[in-house]
């Protein structure tokens, strides 16, 4: 790495878009405030969750470039122009880890063919938090982000996270837009064999925390109510 350039650290956040203290590290917070450039997906989320960390620095002197699904991909390397000039640069995610479910990967893969140092900070992912409460295998797993939003693939591509579960002993993870759950979870019940396992982890790490594993036919017994909250779906079989 050319050690004259600036380095590139990428920021968790809360998972619920706090900043729950007992999740991420103080010395994240000592890094930070040394950092007055970042990129974020929304600007007034990034500064609430600056200052819950105790940020100092009056935001007005303060850059934040904004990287959303409006962002063209000829803008990103402005992004990155202060670190040829040694100025440190810092991504934070909206919730969670960034370059997970987040449009954060391209800032980082451009980062790589600069010869720019990536640093990630520690903090919470629900993903592995959701797998390792799961009782699924954690060897060998997968992870889909989004599920198709037309039904009648969504629905064929659960059956394919079926079959993967059957023929690799692979547990499968997999999310939703938090107001289409419960049509997530109906389409799942509907398309999985009875004996095939689901955990729901929703909430992870906040207040109203749920997470259970039920076989498909238990679940068809005992649906939850999801809508509108943060979760996680995990599919794999029984011994």
């Amino acid at each position: 790495m050319d050690h004259l350039k600036g380095k590139l650290y990428l920021i968790p956040v809360g998972l619920g878009g706090e900043n729950p203290q007992n999740l991420l590290p103080s010395v994240n917070s000592a890094i930070i405030e040394t950092l007055d450039e970042f990129v974020v997906e929304n600007v007034r989320s990034a500064r609430r969750f600056l200052r819950s960390i105790g940020y100092k620095r009056e935001f007005d002197t303060v850059t934040f470039h904004i990287l959303d699904k409006h962002t063209r991909d000829l803008d990103i390397p402005g992004f990155l122009s202060n670190l040829n000039q040694g100025k440190d640069l810092g991504l934070l995610s909206e919730a969670g880890n960034p370059c997970i479910a987040d449009p954060g990967n391209k800032v980082v893969k451009l980062a790589h063919e600069k010869n720019i140092r990536v640093i990630p900070l520690v903090g919470p992912s629900s993903i592995l938090m959701a797998l390792i409460a799961s009782g699924f295998n954690g060897q060998s797993f997968t992870f889909h982000g989004y599920l198709p939003l037309d039904k009648k693939a969504r629905q064929q591509k659960i059956r394919e996270l079926q079959d993967n579960v059957l023929k690799w002993q692979q547990t499968q993870i997999f999310m939703e837009t938090p107001f289409r759950n419960n049509a997530l979870i109906a389409d799942l019940l509907s398309n999985c064999q009875d004996s095939m396992l689901l955990c729901m982890a929703s909430e992870i790490s906040m207040p109203d925390e749920f997470i259970k594993t039920l076989s498909i036919a238990q679940w068809k017994k005992q649906t939850p109510d999801l809508h509108k909250k943060p979760s996680v779906f995990l599919l794999y079989k029984q011994d």
